[in-house]
């Protein structure tokens, strides 16, 4: 006679778990295919972590630098700095112990009734990579800085907020619309959409930013790589004196916002109402990034900073030099 099976719940559990990490279902997928809930694939998704069913490797943060984050946090009078020792770290390799560094000071702010905005670029997304799966169904996420839904890298755009998202097992909200314009009307008509003000609204009131900062180096600049500036474009706002870009509107190495072109064509959170979240964490590195993180800081758009040893002394020296 047939043997009358019936799965454990720790056979449930690992399918479950087999399904999100190893066939890559989103969690709502899996909801749909079994009939309940997404907050209720995130609970069993924790269960199984729990209970050893699923092994995380977290990742812990390479050697960091005491000295240079205690001078950081007293010139620029921060919250917090966390400033990764380099050493021979190539730029990739640097990137991923920023995203490591990033997760380790985030992770412990996480709760189940918060709203997390998130920026775009590589550190940020080695951030993402690097934090733990949660179980947090009543946050949200929220994505600080529009694009045109056609980005082609995991770094840029709206991309990232779907993906810590699902890393946290929670819903995310970001902008659908297309949001490149190219006048000051267009842009203005942009933000009557109740959808695409209500999200600015919300992403203005996180608990917690995390934004990339940009730069004016010609390989670096996300603009020009996703195609919304021309060479002759970029090299006209490089001679504006735009040292790098925030939530879509660039600035100068004294921290004014710049109001040229290039800033319609993104609609973004205005820079200086992340002066209202308490947690905006700037993560960027390398010594071609100084001179705008050195802009950011003087802007007062972030209060937390993740950057590397040979950044962090340039951002120091320019300081001391602007006496």
């Amino acid at each position: 006679m047939p043997v009358d099976y019936k799965e454990t719940r720790q056979e449930y559990l690992a399918r479950i778990a087999s399904w999100y990490y190893d066939q890559n279902k989103n969690q709502q997928e899996i909801a749909d295919q079994i009939g309940v809930t997404r907050s209720a694939i995130s609970r069993l998704l924790a269960e199984a972590r729990t209970k050893g069913i699923i092994e995380i490797v977290v990742h812990y943060p390479w050697r960091t630098s005491s000295e240079l984050e205690a001078a950081l946090v007293s010139t620029f009078k921060l919250k917090a700095a966390c400033v990764l020792v380099r050493e021979n770290k190539t730029y990739a390799e640097m990137l991923t112990g920023l995203g490591v560094l990033a997760a380790h000071y985030a992770t412990p702010f996480f709760h189940d009734k918060m709203v997390i905005g998130v920026s775009w670029g590589s550190a940020l997304h080695q951030m993402i990579l690097a934090i733990k799966p949660m179980a947090l169904p009543g946050a949200q996420v929220i994505q600080l800085v529009g694009g045109t839904g056609a980005e082609r890298s995991s770094i840029d755009g709206p991309l990232l907020a779907p993906l810590l998202a699902n890393n946290l097992g929670c819903s995310c909200r970001y902008l659908y619309a297309p949001l490149i314009t190219e006048t000051e009307a267009g842009r203005e008509a942009l933000l009557q959409d109740r959808s695409i003000r209500e999200t600015l609204e919300k992403a203005e009131n996180s608990d917690l930013a995390a934004v990339g900062i940009g730069t004016m180096v010609h390989e670096y600049y996300n603009p020009m790589r996703l195609g919304y500036v021309n060479a002759a474009e970029f090299e006209e706002v490089r001679s504006a004196g735009v040292v790098g870009v925030i939530c879509g509107h660039h600035f100068d190495i004294h921290g004014n916002v710049l109001d040229i072109d290039v800033n319609r064509r993104v609609v973004g959170v205005d820079p200086r109402a992340l002066g209202k979240v308490p947690v905006v964490m700037g993560v960027a590195g390398d010594i071609v990034k100084a001179e705008a993180i050195f802009g950011a800081l003087n802007g007062g758009y972030v209060n937390v900073l993740v950057t590397d040893d040979t950044a962090a002394q340039k951002v120091l020296q320019l300081e001391a030099e602007a006496g």
